[in-house]
């Protein structure tokens, strides 16, 4: 069946800290190269609740949501022929061809749901290659975790992180992220340790595989002890101040402790200042990388690796009226794994 011309989203608008219903949003009409899509699920994301804070300073209003899976319904002109009507989509955020609006802001502001048109709606028009196809057996709220929580933690640990056979691993923050990370620095062969505040999420991470969880005073105490603790690579979800300090230490080692090539992978955003010296890193070799979302390749590996039951995603669905009440239980890391919200699967097409 053909798309209304109106559908309820849920909209960032600036000044309000909780998305805003509006039931007669405009359906967008694709255009060239573009595919109109019925939204099936979205994943709910920190990121999310960074941009209802503020942190982006965006002064327009738009549909929030860039975790994505849907169903392409109609075409505009031109659009790739590999695409089908009726198949399945995991929503990838931007491509090379997105760029700011602004100076010295990052294109990703205005990828899917991060300034761009978003999912927590009934539809959504992308451009054809941001559609990646989800094989059969991915469920629907899989699909959405792959289109970024999967691709950014495979690529912080796989292309970012360099992780290798042999490495000892630190994964800090074990939340949507972090715990495919841990599960997909084992599939490289590493030795995974994991830190987290919460005891959940310790447990989640020895559950995933991880040898050994500490809170974060016990890797305080780790990495200062006479034998200490060190590892290879960091992958740091938490980015705070607190982590990222307690992580170098890991990373830096003396004598027989230290380690070759060290990594230390910050990722996603934090609105909070590191404060290190030149040798920190300089006299210890440490490598301090950034990582924000990852390549296609990224999400075409997430979704294999979750069809093929080799990375188990811990995800949650709530109906998408629940869209706020998931927002505040993230403002309060009260989620471990992720949550998506569902969105009516009315005939499409």
């Amino acid at each position: 069946m053909p798309a209304p011309e109106n559908m309820v989203a849920y909209l960032y608008k600036p000044g309000f800290d909780d998305l805003i219903r509006v039931d007669d949003y405009p359906v967008q009409k694709p255009g060239k190269g573009e595919v109109l899509c019925k939204v099936l699920t979205c994943g709910v994301c920190h990121s999310d609740v960074a941009i209802l804070n503020g942190w982006t300073l965006e002064d327009r209003s738009y549909v929030l949501g860039h975790e994505v899976c849907c169903v392409a319904i109609e075409f505009g002109k031109d659009v790739d022929s590999n695409i089908k009507l009726g198949q399945r989509y995991a929503v990838r955020l931007l491509n090379g061809c997105t760029h700011a609006l602004r100076p010295h802001q990052s294109a990703a502001l205005q990828g899917v749901g991060l300034g761009g048109p978003g999912g927590y709606a009934d539809y959504i028009t992308v451009r054809d290659d941001l559609l990646v196809p989800v094989p059969e057996n991915v469920p629907d709220k899989l699909a959405s975790i792959a289109a970024d929580a999967g691709t950014t933690a495979y690529n912080a640990v796989v292309n970012t992180g360099k992780v290798k056979s042999g490495d000892r691993v630190l994964i800090i923050g074990i939340g949507g992220l972090g715990h495919l990370a841990v599960q997909y620095a084992i599939l490289q062969g590493a030795t995974v340790f994991v830190c987290d505040l919460k005891p959940e999420a310790r447990r989640l991470g020895l559950e995933l595989g991880a040898v050994r969880a500490f809170s974060p005073v016990e890797l305080s105490a780790a990495v200062s002890a006479a034998d200490p603790f060190t590892v290879h690579v960091v992958v740091d979800f938490a980015a705070t101040a607190q982590s990222f300090h307690f992580g170098l230490g890991a990373l830096a080692g003396e004598g027989d402790h230290f380690p070759v090539d060290p990594k230390y992978v910050l990722v996603g955003v934090s609105a909070e200042n590191f404060s290190f010296t030149p040798a920190d890193t300089l006299f210890s070799g440490i490598e301090i990388r950034a990582n924000l979302y990852g390549p296609r390749s990224a999400t075409e590996a997430a979704l294999e690796l979750f069809a093929n039951g080799s990375v188990k995603a811990r995800a949650v669905a709530e109906p998408l009226e629940n869209v706020n009440k998931i927002v505040d239980e993230l403002r309060a890391f009260e989620v471990s794994g992720r949550k998506v919200v569902e969105i009516s699967r009315q005939d499409y097409y």
